[in-house]
């Protein structure tokens, strides 16, 4: 065990895939298992004696006195997120749970923390926050063309029957749209942003379609394409 343990705190265990350090109230290790090995990158022959300091960014070091005065207090400090840097150099986002270590007369001389690398979870919020964002951005644009395709179509239209045909047709092209440049990224994703917009609008055997460059239909797809 990678230990020189303070008075009567509780034995680090090597086989947790936690962080399990323990500090003096100097601030100094006292204490470092594997897991922190693995996490931080640096062995227990390194950090052993060292100030904790080494493992904080220097915009963070004013989080380590706060934390320090709550556990002098007897107070347990649950799930702190926070940022702590490897020996790398590399930063990392960790959760701490911090708690006293007493003397067997009840006096708290140190303080033991269990870090957790929670980099992966908050890569993945980061990632699904980007998509719902991205989520909204094209359900707000598909509502818009619809409204556009809907008073285009109203235009031409003689007959509730008629709108509903040509709204019909218009929806099917703007998914053969989709499609063409799903197919097109799926085949080569690096050539995939070269397709021309025309090239897609002209692949889409639409009926309604006129023929003439500045139609509304060209006009109106080619800026869905170009939003979306």
């Amino acid at each position: 065990m990678h230990t020189n343990p303070l008075p009567s705190s509780r034995p680090s265990f090597e086989s947790s895939d936690d962080a399990i350090v323990s500090k003096s109230l100097e601030e100094i290790i006292t204490s470092w298992n594997r897991g922190a090995e693995r996490i931080f990158g640096y062995s227990a022959i390194e950090v052993i004696g060292q100030p904790i300091t080494i493992l904080i960014p220097p915009e963070r070091l004013d989080e380590e006195p706060a934390i320090l005065a709550r556990v002098q207090s007897g107070e347990r400090v649950d799930h702190f997120e926070t940022v702590r840097r490897r020996k790398d150099g590399q930063l990392i986002d960790i959760s701490l749970t911090i708690s006293p270590i007493r003397t067997p007369g009840g006096i708290i001389v140190g303080a033991s923390k269990i870090a957790r690398d929670i980099s992966e979870r908050q890569r993945g919020q980061e990632q699904q926050s980007l998509l719902l964002h991205e989520m909204n951005y094209r359900i707000k644009n598909l509502f818009a063309l619809t409204g556009g395709l809907l008073s285009l179509a109203a235009r031409e239209a003689e007959t509730p029957g008629d709108l509903v045909k040509l709204m019909r047709e218009r929806l099917v092209a703007l998914a053969r749209a989709h499609d063409l440049t799903l197919r097109s990224h799926e085949a080569d994703p690096a050539a995939a942003g070269t397709i021309s917009l025309f090239a897609l609008l002209d692949a889409m055997p639409a009926p309604h379609k006129t023929g003439n460059l500045g139609s509304p239909w060209r006009a109106m797809m080619s800026s869905l394409l170009h939003r979306m």
